[in-house]
């Protein structure tokens, strides 16, 4: 099964308050917080791909300084076996240190 977009990660309201500053993409409402808290963000709605292994979740953010950041949620099945689900979990974290790490390389770098 190819991964399916279940969500698109964009806002479900149409009309944007551009006055209060926020991004096309961020959710507003409650998701975000840029205007109501000190450490505040725009937050995107979060776009979710259901796969044949389970469920990839992505949201953007932005600071007040214009800093992006995406979070990035793995939901799958482990397996039964104690060892072998933990075996499983430690692999993917490595794993996904490795992808992060190529796509992500040179501008860490920086």
């Amino acid at each position: 099964m190819n991964p399916r977009a279940i969500t698109s990660g964009r806002p479900a309201r149409v009309k944007r308050d551009v006055s209060a500053g926020h991004p096309d993409w961020c959710e507003g409402g409650h998701h975000c917080t840029a205007n109501t808290m000190p450490d505040g963000e725009h937050q995107s709605r979060p776009e979710t791909w259901r796969t044949d292994l389970g469920r990839i979740v992505g949201t953007r953010l932005r600071n007040r300084h214009g800093h992006d950041r995406m979070e990035l949620r793995v939901v799958l099945d482990l397996a039964d076996d104690e060892d072998l689900a933990q075996a499983q979990a430690r692999h993917l974290m490595a794993v996904t240190y490795t992808v992060v790490r190529r796509v992500f390389g040179a501008e860490l770098r920086e």
